[in-house]
């Protein structure tokens, strides 16, 4: 959120929240919020002008958004761990509330509507409809979920919240890591401007409705002749349509969403490797790990290790900075 625009902000929150600078993309601004679990929700109220459009990156935690502008078309936006999200509020007045009982980790990139044309005129990279519609006329307030975060993307926004240096290099680390966030996720809209332009209006409905179904029993999902057919296609004809419109294969996409769902319990730390293998549909613990390490680069209790190391880093950080 653009902090320009913030009213009624609770200062304990603004200390663990920071806007940093920019020298080479200086109509890209990089909001961070790094905020401890609460008891009870947080919340601000705010209004906005000329808003930019927001690309929102939620590594922890959950927040709500509602609006409504002077036409009172409103808004309700929901953004939770692990997921990334775009988000554009001209002339609105709403509330930003940020859910308990969790730390809550966001990175927002905010560009004005005419700056991100002239990055998409510039580069020739091809904006998704809802962007095409935001930076064109006269902009309506809109939120688009953009899915789950990558790999790439995630490892970048963690680095940036958990950046501790206070230093002259600050500044060119977070210059730096703001670029090649934004770099990241324009190539990734890309990427699906590509393949929803490749696939009948159709056809996209019917493999966001498998792939529907497949999340949501991605640790026991039907058989691919079985989901074929409650969508009406075989089964060649569906694996050919989700690589056309999602880049991956059915079981492609239920193993990325086996790993993600395990990589997510694996820093929870509440669970064993074997535990998280079963629980997260795998056939066997050796299964999960040479997965695991074939798709992250690391096995899972090494990254488990490594996770609480950085984590406990962080948190020491942070007693220090307070006390």
């Amino acid at each position: 959120m653009s902090q320009g625009c913030m009213q009624n902000w609770d200062p304990a929150l603004v200390s663990s929240s920071h806007m940093e600078g920019a020298s080479v993309l200086p109509y890209v601004r990089m909001v961070v919020h790094d905020l401890p679990a609460r008891n009870q929700e947080s919340s601000f109220v705010f209004h906005t002008e000329e808003a930019p459009v927001e690309f929102l990156f939620c590594l922890s935690g959950k927040v709500c958004i509602t609006a409504s502008d002077r036409s009172n078309r409103r808004l309700a936006a929901e953004i939770s761990g692990g997921n990334s999200g775009i988000l554009c509020m001209p002339r609105c007045r709403g509330n930003f509330l940020i859910a308990p009982h969790a730390p809550a980790q966001l990175v927002s990139l905010q560009i004005f509507p005419e700056d991100l044309n002239h990055i998409a005129e510039t580069t020739g990279c091809p904006l998704h409809p809802a962007l095409r519609k935001a930076v064109q006329g006269t902009p309506e307030p809109f939120f688009m979920e953009s899915g789950r975060l990558s790999l790439p993307i995630r490892i970048v926004a963690e680095h940036i919240v958990t950046n501790t240096t206070d230093n002259a290099m600050r500044t060119i680390f977070m210059e730096y890591k703001k670029i090649e966030l934004l770099y990241l996720h324009l190539n990734l809209l890309e990427t699906d401007v590509i393949r929803l332009h490749s696939a009948k209006p159709q056809n996209q409905r019917i493999a966001y409705a498998a792939r529907d179904i497949l999340m949501r029993s991605f640790d026991n999902p039907p058989a691919l002749d079985e989901l074929a057919r409650q969508v009406g296609l075989n089964r060649s004809q569906l694996n050919a349509l989700f690589r056309r419109v999602f880049g991956d294969t059915v079981f492609g996409m239920v193993r990325k969403a086996r790993l993600e769902c395990a990589r997510k319990m694996l820093e929870d730390g509440n669970r064993t490797v074997t535990e998280v293998a079963y629980e997260c549909g795998f056939s066997s613990p050796s299964h999960f790990t040479g997965s695991f390490s074939k798709h992250f680069g690391t096995t899972p209790k090494q990254y488990q290790s490594e996770f609480n190391v950085r984590r406990e880093a962080v948190e020491t950080a942070k007693l220090k900075e307070s006390a």
